[in-house]
């Protein structure tokens, strides 16, 4: 998920597609996250206990944190992944198989600066 303490990507489709998966709903961030949604109408929550205080029905755009701790309480995964390799040192840390979640959806779009990314959602 990141590489020496950074992100991976700031690809503005991406954060394009969260911002329109979350309408209606509220987005929770961390203050590290928030240079991607600046100038949105999302409705965000920006706190460094972002995860703590996510509600039901809530997204959560993580980047930066473990989700282990959280898993119990997690509706749905929605994973975005890059058409290359690059280097990281912070990784997803759920196994979502065993946690009890299914693929449901698979989808590739073209991104700003990456020629495709796939989005993977997952429920229980």
């Amino acid at each position: 998920m990141m590489f020496n303490h950074r992100r991976q990507s700031r690809d503005r489709v991406l954060n394009a597609d969260v911002i329109a998966q979350c309408k209606g709903a509220r987005l929770c961030i961390s203050p590290y996250s928030m240079l991607l949604f600046e100038g949105s109408d999302a409705d965000i929550l920006c706190d460094e206990d972002f995860l703590e205080l996510a509600g039901e029905g809530d997204f959560c755009f993580v980047e930066d944190r473990e989700l282990a701790p959280y898993a119990d309480r997690i509706e749905e995964v929605t994973v975005y992944k890059w058409n290359r390799r690059y280097p990281t040192d912070t990784y997803f840390d759920l196994d979502l198989a065993a946690l009890g979640f299914k693929l449901t959806s698979s989808e590739e779009f073209a991104g700003y600066s990456h020629e495709k990314i796939t989005k993977e959602t997952y429920r229980k």
